[in-house]
């Protein structure tokens, strides 16, 4: 009879990965969404979008100043 030592390694090896994978790709996300948020307002700034593209996006009232919101969104 064969040992089920190898197989049973290699599998929990991959249950590991795959855990460990979806770990990081959950961290990621928080910084990902800061940086999605920055980039639409150097865009806006750089008059590459409209104001009202940026407010959509970012999700923002629209009485809101955009240009203070990318200033205190671009020294975060």
């Amino acid at each position: 009879m064969r040992s089920n030592f190898l197989p049973n390694i290699r599998l929990a090896t991959n249950i590991l990965l795959v855990i460990g994978t979806f770990a990081i790709a959950l961290k990621i996300t928080p910084i990902a969404e800061v940086y999605k948020g920055k980039i639409l307002c150097i865009k806006y700034l750089k008059d590459q979008i409209d104001r009202d593209k940026l407010i959509k996006r970012l999700k923002i009232v629209k009485q809101a100043n955009p240009s203070s919101i990318c200033d205190s969104i671009l020294k975060s």
